[in-house]
């Protein structure tokens, strides 16, 4: 008899026991997500998940919405959307970049027949002029007309007289520019000579090949640009491309044993 009622006390233990562990399992299922909102120095309302994103200026007027109950697939696949919207902001924000920087490796050029004419800033002491220079490959230094840096007043750092074709002579400045600004180039201190000019000229100087010679370059003449460092440009502009239309990845194929 007493055999027969430790039996049933066991029994009514491990019922019990299975009963406990079932629903720890079935709680252990479900996840409670806190949504509280603050108002932020703007005015803004905003919603967070957690009170510890809630900047402490902010957590004493801090709101619970509701709680939401979620299961654990749910909360799966919450956190794998959020990862893809994550993602995407990362991609778009990637496009905008590479799109900044493409432009500013293209500098728009007038072309008069055969003759390129380059847009290039030069400083002196914080003040900056904005110049039409001639490009010319065949020029070692870069030069430039007094009449276009008059308004810098720069001064030189030594003169001296250059032949000119003809036989005359002309002054030359050498003046040392705090910066000339060209497409994505920017030089510092660089040493440029200063000459004077009879006339009027279509173009403010001569863009030689001490500073085209830096970097490689390709003349656009159907758009009308010139594209700096073209070999990275092309890189780029596939780099770009690629992330406008990324390709879809094939889904993973899944075996299904049918008993």
């Amino acid at each position: 008899m007493k055999q027969k009622q430790g039996a049933n006390v066991m029994y009514r233990s491990i019922r019990f026991l299975s009963v406990i562990l079932w629903a720890t399992a079935a709680l252990s299922s479900f996840a409670s997500a806190e949504i509280l909102h603050y108002i932020d120095a703007s005015g803004r309302k905003v919603y967070v998940d957690s009170p510890h994103k809630i900047p402490p200026q902010f957590r004493h007027q801090s709101q619970q919405v509701e709680t939401v109950r979620m299961t654990v697939e749910e909360q799966l696949a919450s956190e794998q959307s959020r990862q893809q919207i994550s993602e995407e902001y990362r991609r778009k924000q990637q496009i905008r970049e590479l799109e900044r920087t493409l432009a500013n490796m293209t500098t728009p050029v007038r072309i008069m027949g055969n003759q390129v004419l380059v847009p290039v800033n030069v400083v002196w002491r914080g003040r900056k002029a904005s110049l039409n220079l001639l490009l010319d490959t065949g020029a070692s230094m870069t030069v430039l007309h007094r009449d276009g840096v008059s308004s810098l007043n720069t001064t030189s750092r030594d003169s001296s007289y250059a032949q000119v074709a003809g036989g005359g002579l002309i002054k030359t400045e050498r003046v040392v520019f705090d910066r000339i600004e060209l497409g994505p180039y920017r030089i510092e201190n660089k040493s440029t000579a200063v000459i004077e000019t009879s006339g009027p000229q279509p173009f403010d100087g001569l863009l030689g090949m001490d500073i085209l010679g830096g970097g490689g370059y390709n003349i656009d003449f159907a758009q009308r640009q010139i594209v700096w460092a073209p070999g990275k440009y092309k890189e780029m502009s596939a780099a770009l491309e690629a992330l406008k239309h990324p390709q879809a990845e094939p889904d993973d194929a899944v075996a299904v044993d049918k008993e």
